[in-house]
């Protein structure tokens, strides 16, 4: 659902917010929060040599149990920043509860 407007944003750098914004125009629907909520992903095998770390932003949509998965990686020296720096978004998918 909703997969070829979302690869319109996968490889763009862009913040949480407006991903936010974007994802409530391809939807049509409100999410409950503007920046989704942040996990980091832990890898099986680090490289500590990266200068990025990956998360996850979930967006969830207000009207049902349905929510937005956000893959996206940023730099780790903006850890503390990732509600207001752009980041990389990688991978988008919508997951259904029905």
């Amino acid at each position: 659902m909703h997969e070829q407007d979302f690869n319109l944003l996968e490889g763009r750098s862009i913040t949480l917010p407006e991903l936010g914004r974007e994802i409530e125009n391809i939807t049509g629907r409100q999410i409950k929060d503007s920046t989704g909520e942040i996990k980091r992903v832990i890898a099986h095998l680090p490289n500590f040599e990266s200068d990025t770390d990956t998360f996850v932003a979930t967006y969830k949509l207000n009207h049902r149990n349905d929510f937005i998965d956000a893959t996206f990686t940023a730099p780790k020296s903006e850890r503390s920043r990732l509600k207001e720096v752009a980041v990389n978004v990688e991978l988008i998918s919508y997951v259904s509860r029905a």
